[in-house]
C-alpha cells in the first residue's frame, strides 16, 4: 500500500472570476473555489476521500496521467499537481466513530441513564476486552 500519490490536476478559469479544478484519471472530480490555493485545498481533500474509498473498496487506483496527455480545452488552463502523504488520514479514517445499533431491555436503558452510564464507552470496553484489545 503506497503512503504518498501525486497527481495531476487541470485548473481552469471560470466566468464567475474563480476556478475549476478536476483531475483527469480521477472521474467525478471537480471542485470550484474562489482563489488557487482554496481549490488546491479543496482538491486535495477530494483526493484523499477518493483514494481512502479505492482502498476501502479494494478498487485499483487510477494511475496519474503524463501531463503531456492531457488535453487542455482553453488556452489559460493549467496543470497543477497535488500530492497526499496518507498515513495520517488513514489513522483518522480508521478511529472515526461510527454509530452501531445496539438494543437492551428498556429498564436496563433507564437504569443505566439514571445512574449516569456512558453506553457508548461501556460497549467500546466490553468489546475490546472481548477482543483481548488492552489499548487503542
Amino acid at each position: 500500500m503506497r503512503n504518498t500519490y501525486i497527481y495531476p490536476a487541470v485548473v481552469e478559469k471560470a466566468d464567475d472570476g474563480g476556478f475549476g479544478l478536476y483531475f483527469p484519471d480521477i472521474p467525478g472530480t471537480a471542485v470550484i473555489a474562489p482563489d488557487i490555493p482554496t481549490a488546491i485545498v479543496d482538491a486535495k481533500n477530494m483526493l484523499v476521500d477518493c483514494i481512502l474509498d479505492f482502498e476501502y473498496n479494494n478498487m485499483a487506483i487510477p494511475s496519474p496521467s503524463d501531463p503531456d496527455s492531457i488535453e487542455l480545452n482553453d488556452a489559460s488552463d493549467r496543470i497543477v499537481y497535488v500530492e497526499v502523504f496518507l498515513p495520517p488520514y488513514r489513522d483518522a479514517a480508521m478511529n472515526k466513530s461510527v454509530t452501531i445499533n445496539c438494543t437492551a431491555p428498556q429498564w436496563l436503558r433507564d437504569a443505566g441513564k439514571d445512574a449516569g452510564l456512558n453506553f457508548s464507552q461501556l460497549l467500546q470496553t466490553s468489546v475490546k476486552d472481548a477482543l483481548g484489545i488492552k489499548q487503542k
